[in-house]
């Protein structure tokens, strides 16, 4: 029995050097060319520079709290609607300081990681994301929309735009943001824990969906493919929790890797990050390698940057606004697991600086917007939660 168990030992201790072998090796397969150079898209958030120096954060002063907020969206710059994944939906003014709950009727569920999520408002309609249980007491990420005019009281008329397909059991790893752009919208959906689903095109879990805003389909890059799933417009994610439009149109999203691999990339037509054949340098939780251990592929898509370890990475924005006119066009990107809001310049759809702007003051931040005066408001999803603002110190 001594001998069996020291082999077994032996036997695992040889495989986690030879996946460590294997990372160190093929690290040479996460670098892209700058002007001649090779540069690593992997990162380390603990070499980042922490400034908190321009930067204060106050708490808006209303009468009621939120459990687990999940996202915030500015009908205009006193008025806001926040999501909870209990199914709650709220509007709240920040000038009053009043929580008013909106009657609807969105069949979301509370389930793991799933709940009401995601909302959108576009000219008279709230677009939502949420977690809806079949018959079968399975689950999945759904979208719908409701007609959404003064004086905001109710969600009226609510349909189901888009349901994915199929339903698991697993209660994790359901996405999911929507963004609104020509007339199209664009949604991230999880792989609910399934792996290699995200590379199964009869499948919506692990990809990013286009679809018109009343539900129909439009011609997107899979649609003539098989009995491939007609909404699907990229494959090959595991969890993408943020998206957000650049200045110039562009659509980029953030991803949860697993034990590392966390990244920021753009969202390309037809494209595939390559999930689970590839990690994006992270691995699985056990320690084992993900596909054959190299971080990226020239098979696939390649993100602008990648965090080893994992921050968590939830919503994304890119900054527009008056109150902090140095930082136009950057990105800021939230992180759940170490409750920071990072910015990063991108240029030429490379990362050209990294900066914490926010660490550790109000706890696992999920959802950052930007009003048009360029005010910058965060939540944060935990238990009696609420809203905060960044301001600018004088």
């Amino acid at each position: 029995m001594k001998l069996s168990v020291a082999l077994l030992i032996l036997t695992l201790s040889s495989i986690a050097c030879a996946q460590g072998f294997s990372n160190l090796i093929n690290h040479k397969n996460d670098t892209i060319s700058d002007n001649g150079e090779e540069q690593s898209i992997i990162k380390d958030y603990r070499k980042y520079v922490v400034d908190e120096s321009i930067t204060s954060i106050t708490q808006i002063k209303l009468n009621d709290s939120f459990d687990n907020p999940w996202a915030i969206e500015f009908l205009n710059d006193d008025l806001v609607v926040v999501t909870e994944k209990n199914g709650t939906l709220s509007l709240v003014n920040l000038q009053l300081g009043t929580v008013t709950s909106i009657n609807h009727e969105i069949p979301s569920i509370q389930y793991g990681q799933g709940g009401l999520l995601d909302v959108v408002k576009h000219e008279d309609y709230l677009y939502v994301s949420f977690a809806m249980m079949n018959d079968e007491k399975k689950v999945t990420t759904a979208i719908g929309r409701g007609l959404f005019i003064h004086p905001f009281k109710e969600l009226q008329d609510f349909e189901l735009l888009f349901t994915a397909l199929p339903f698991f059991s697993d209660s994790k790893h359901f996405g999911s943001r929507i963004v609104i752009k020509n007339d199209y919208l664009f949604a991230s959906i999880g792989e609910r824990g399934q792996g290699s689903v995200s590379q199964d095109l009869k499948s919506h879990a692990g990809s990013i969906i286009r679809i018109n805003l009343d539900g129909s389909v439009p011609q997107n890059p899979y649609s003539e493919e098989g009995d491939s799933l007609s909404e699907i417009f990229q494959i090959g994610v595991r969890n993408p929790q943020g998206m957000a439009i650049s200045s110039n149109g562009d659509i980029y999203i953030s991803n949860h890797g697993a034990k590392g691999g966390d990244f920021i990339g753009l969202i390309r037509p037809g494209g595939n990050y390559g999930w689970d054949e590839i990690g994006w340098g992270g691995k699985h939780y056990i320690g084992f390698k993900i596909g054959k251990g190299e971080p990226f592929s020239n098979e696939f898509d390649m993100p602008i940057l990648s965090w080893v370890p994992s921050i968590a990475p939830s919503d994304i924005v890119f900054y527009h606004g008056d109150e902090f006119p140095e930082w136009n066009n950057d990105l800021l990107v939230t992180s759940l697991k170490f409750k920071m809001l990072i910015k990063l310049r991108i240029e030429d759809e490379k990362v050209a600086d990294e900066l914490i702007i926010l660490n550790n003051k109000i706890g696992r931040i999920r959802d950052v917007d930007v009003n048009s005066k360029g005010e910058i408001f965060l939540i944060a999803d935990e238990q009696n939660s609420g809203i905060w603002k960044l301001n600018k110190k004088s």
